[in-house]
């Protein structure tokens, strides 16, 4: 029985704690943007050396 118990509180602060965590916010972007800044961290690397 104090099994139950234990797994049930649980199982509550777990729900509690993703009930309570805010939404992971994506920006859009898309592969040219992506493929641009890789490209400019590429050639700043490259100028350093």
């Amino acid at each position: 029985m104090n099994i139950i118990k234990l797994l049930s509180c649980l199982y509550f602060i777990a729900l509690l704690g993703c009930a309570s965590s805010e939404p992971v916010k994506q920006k859009d972007s898309n592969a040219d943007d992506v493929r641009a800044r890789a490209q400019k961290a590429y050639s700043e690397l490259d100028a350093g050396q």
